[in-house]
């Protein structure tokens, strides 16, 4: 049975409200500017947790690793400026190619395209 507290739920909702997939020490950062009470290894605990519960997801880029709130999307990752953005797919495509394959019972997809943002590139 999943255990919902208040630290929990205050934690998913400031993930689900942060567009900045921020990594575990900027979360961290923005909990505690806010909930002071809440203690980093309560914060790592319980992220770490909703990973697992697949409410929240890792996004792992060259730069460490990045959270986000478990929506359907995919995300684009600058190799200069370090921002992640996130990237609509057609969800028929990708029901498509999960169908076509002999992949089982997919829990999740992580897609993370990698290359130079429109804005680098035009610096």
């Amino acid at each position: 049975m999943e255990r919902k507290t208040k630290q929990r739920e205050i934690i998913l909702e400031i993930i689900k409200n942060c567009y900045t997939h921020p990594t575990m020490k900027e979360l961290v950062e923005l909990i505690n500017a806010k909930y002071p009470s809440i203690g980093q290894a309560t914060v790592y605990r319980t992220v770490n947790k909703l990973v697992e519960d697949n409410k929240v997801i890792k996004i792992e880029c060259s730069d460490g690793i990045h959270y986000d709130y478990n929506r359907e999307h995919f995300h684009f990752y600058c190799l200069k400026c370090k921002r992640i953005e996130d990237v609509s797919l057609n969800k028929d495509l990708i029901d498509k190619l999960l169908s076509s394959s002999k992949l089982d019972d997919v829990k999740r997809i992580n897609l993370v395209y990698e290359g130079i943002c429109k804005s680098c590139k035009g610096k």
